[in-house]
């Protein structure tokens, strides 16, 4: 299709040379000016019906019928995912530069441009020598790993959050084989923006952030909670602390165990917790391309939204393998491609980073035989629940890891409340309360 030819075309000719985001002009100068980012792309790339010639609409739903529409801009999983019976529906593409991402962290964005600084080893540290100090580091990314650090530096934007969800697993035949439910308070140790001590805690300084998960059912696994330590030295695999009910005793286990199920029939690995959980430095990362592409919409509100007003096609909980949901053209996508250092069964992780956002929200994922594998989405909506900072959150509201060769699926529903705990971020949550083995101990299920 002409169209295809010529984005593919401009954006492989710009990949070398050009900077940043934005075809026409840079995205960051227009954030930076308060404007979204419409003037920085032709009007193609920004509406999906010019961009098709008119074959695909806003409203319209893609099915298997006419998932053929749509194959040149979407990841392989979607497309194939697509074949097999899913639904998506399309929706305007979103120019506003905070669609997904906290205003704030935008902010900082901007205020810390050009402090960043990467190693020799690919490390990333301000140019003082300090760990980094929040925003993005690489706004305007020039290389694979640059884009990555964007990706997860902070994955939530926020200092801390509590998040709280709903599983489900359903296996080839489409039963739901098992259900579940969790709570994880995640607290950032470096790159705070919000409470004190900013922009670190000092005695935590060469940690990257901690995160502590407690399972709510079903009953055999009820009170079971883990802790991870994730170091800021991005070669070190991270510290791991299971509290366990009928021991009433906290134990340290391997981390290594990173690609294999953690439940039966889960198709979720702890490696792609994020979409991309281990550390950095333990993949080497490429920039193989930029081109428009389908990725999740903000308006897959989930739970999130009012109830009477929630659309079957914004990740409401059900029993499909793959949650309907809608989806929008985003004007420039940066593929990046990692290769695992470390004893792994993954080929290949692509990643499809937002240039906009610098953040990513789907991954597809081959194995050693160049097979595709898996299929990841981490869909962002704003949850319209105060950030504590002026605005609203945004946040996941629902999750698929799909196991593409077994088609079986982990699907995660993010909820504002499960009886009384609440979605919060920014608030305020201490290491010492949460996220020590001696807290795990004194919160558990006894």
């Amino acid at each position: 299709m002409k169209h295809f030819e010529w984005s593919r075309r401009d954006f492989l000719k710009k990949t070398g040379a050009w900077a940043g985001a934005g075809l026409l002009q840079p995205v960051l100068s227009l954030v930076d000016a308060g404007k979204n980012i419409a003037a920085a792309y032709p009007e193609e790339v920004l509406s999906i019906e010019k961009f098709t010639n008119g074959k695909v609409k806003p409203g319209m739903v893609i099915s298997k019928d006419n998932a053929e529409l749509v194959k040149d801009i979407s990841p392989e999983g979607l497309y194939l995912e697509l074949t097999r019976g899913a639904q998506i529906k399309i929706a305007e593409a979103t120019t506003a530069p905070d669609g997904i991402i906290a205003p704030y962290w935008v902010q900082a964005t901007l205020r810390n441009k050009g402090r960043a600084m990467l190693d020799n080893k690919g490390q990333l540290w301000t140019k003082e020598g300090d760990p980094w100090i929040g925003g993005d580091p690489f706004p305007e990314p020039k290389s694979g790993i640059e884009a990555m650090w964007n990706h997860v530096f902070n994955h939530v934007r926020y200092d801390d959050t509590r998040e709280i969800a709903s599983e489900k697993d359903i296996d080839a035949s489409g039963a739901v084989v098992r259900e579940g439910a969790a709570f994880v308070v995640v607290i950032y140790t470096v790159g705070r923006l919000v409470h004190e001590p900013k922009p670190v805690i000092p005695a935590y300084r060469r940690e990257h952030y901690r995160v502590a998960l407690t399972f709510l059912k079903p009953f055999d696994v009820y009170g079971l909670a883990s802790l991870s330590t994730v170091y800021y030295d991005s070669t070190r695999l991270p510290d791991t602390d299971l509290y366990i009910p009928a021991l009433r005793r906290t134990r340290r286990v391997p981390s290594t165990q990173r690609f294999e199920p953690v439940s039966p029939y889960s198709a979720l690995f702890v490696s792609d917790l994020g979409l991309h959980n281990d550390p950095l430095l333990t993949w080497s990362w490429k920039l193989v391309g930029r081109k428009p592409m389908l990725a999740p919409s903000p308006s897959n509100k989930g739970y999130f939204a009012p109830p009477g007003k929630r659309d079957p096609f914004t990740f409401q909980d059900s029993n499909d393998k793959f949650p309907r949901s809608t989806w929008e053209l985003r004007p420039e996508i940066l593929l990046v491609d990692g290769v695992p250092l470390i004893d792994s069964p993954y080929g290949k992780k692509r990643m499809y980073i937002d240039a906009i956002y610098n953040r990513a929200q789907t991954a597809d994922i081959w194995d050693r035989a160049g097979r595709l594998w898996r299929f990841l989405v981490f869909a962002l909506c704003d949850t319209g629940i105060s950030d504590n900072m002026g605005s609203t959150a945004r946040e996941l509201s629902g999750v698929t890891y799909a196991d593409l060769q077994k088609d079986y699926h982990t699907n995660y529903f993010l909820q504002p409340r499960i009886g009384d705990i609440e979605f919060k971020v920014n608030g305020g949550f201490r290491i010492e309360d949460w996220a020590t083995p001696t807290a795990m101990l004194r919160r558990g299920r006894r």
